[in-house]
């Protein structure tokens, strides 16, 4: 790397740390102030409340990363506009593609930034600041918003779960089991389920078990079953967390399963594509920012055009939070759906450098 590029890429990657100090400082405190409807029940006080915000700090740095280096881009090619660095250096012949490429530098480096954080910090906080938030409450389990609790298929079997709890186990749980010929074979009424990471299998306790034959169904009680199964508690972690909250492998882990069953795994697909695409986003963040700042001697003022880059930084973050519901309602393929945002704004941003680089 030059000296000309390590001065440049260190000009915006400085500007980006000051303004995610300053966009994660106002996040907090928005979600500070969120949470004090919540105040009061339970355990939950302003210690908790507190605590739990900041357990989610990688979420939130995970989502302002790539409009902070797009604000961050805008500002420090502003400042070397206004000290006529700039314009000497596209006067010694720098065009550009040559200016991008520098940028782009920077770019790789906040991607690899973004994918970290996305990969390894996320999913551990988000699941840690939920259950720390259940418990600060009073309850210790994860419940669907559905009355009848949560449905899983394995295999030929269906698994209704009412109760998952942070501490890995499954409680009043239901197995219906069905044959090959899909009739129901026996229903399995599980008070509490813990998993063996030793033998791999979950070990069922105080099962109450109905077995169906065509003549008469019969009851029995086992004080304990083993239950050997895909759906480990690695998997089922996934649960507490949003899909676009979940790792690569954890997403991808579960879309399998879900396809292996026979299930629609869509949701899971577009989160992983979006995991995937998202760090690129930093390209398109920077190619975004370079066009509002190489035309600040024609138009209208720098300090507009940084607030109107802004603007198209957080329309990609909403269309690209959109973009799965929009693909679901549209029948899109899970891939396009994930990718579309990025490219509709890598175009657009290259429309706009070619234009700038025609005048």
């Amino acid at each position: 790397m030059s000296v000309l590029s390590r001065w440049i890429v260190t000009e915006v990657l400085r500007a980006t740390a000051v303004v995610t100090a300053v966009f994660i400082a106002l996040f907090l405190f928005f979600d500070f102030v969120d949470q004090l409807d919540d105040i009061g029940r339970g355990a939950y006080g302003l210690k908790e409340a507190a605590l739990y915000v900041v357990l989610r700090l990688p979420s939130r740095l995970y989502e302002l990363l790539p409009i902070a280096l797009l604000v961050g881009t805008l500002a420090a090619l502003a400042q070397l506009a206004r000290h006529s660095e700039l314009a000497v250096l596209r006067a010694s012949g720098m065009s550009v593609g040559g200016l991008w490429r520098i940028l782009a530098l920077a770019a790789l480096i906040q991607g690899v930034i973004i994918f970290a954080v996305g990969e390894w910090l996320v999913p551990p906080a988000e699941q840690t600041a939920r259950s720390f938030r259940l418990q600060a409450m009073g309850g210790s389990d994860f419940s669907t918003d559905m009355r009848s609790g949560l449905w899983i298929r394995e295999g030929e079997d269906f698994l209704n779960v009412r109760r998952l709890g942070s501490d890995g186990r499954l409680r009043e749980l239901e197995i219906y089991r069905f044959g090959p010929d899909r009739v129901m074979t026996a229903i399995d009424q599980v008070r509490e389920a813990e998993f063996d990471p030793v033998q791999g299998v979950w070990r069922l306790k105080e099962v109450q078990r109905r077995r169906l034959a065509p003549e008469r169904i019969t009851a029995e009680s086992l004080p304990e079953l083993e239950w050997s199964t895909e759906l480990t508690p690695r998997v089922l972690a996934v649960l507490m967390v949003e899909p676009y909250r979940m790792s690569i492998g954890a997403l991808y882990t579960f879309s399998r399963h879900l396809i292996r069953n026979g299930q629609n795994a869509d949701r899971y697909l577009q989160a992983l594509g979006r995991k995937l695409v998202y760090p690129l986003t930093a390209l398109v963040m920077v190619t975004l920012a370079l066009p509002f700042a190489l035309g600040h001697a024609r138009g209208a003022p720098i300090g507009f055009k940084v607030f109107l880059g802004t603007l198209l930084g957080v329309a990609f973050h909403l269309l690209n939070s959109l973009a799965g519901s929009l693909g679901v309602l549209a029948g899109w393929s899970p891939w396009l759906a994930a990718a579309l945002p990025a490219m509709t704004f890598t175009l657009l941003a290259l429309a706009m450098m070619h234009w700038v680089e025609r005048r």
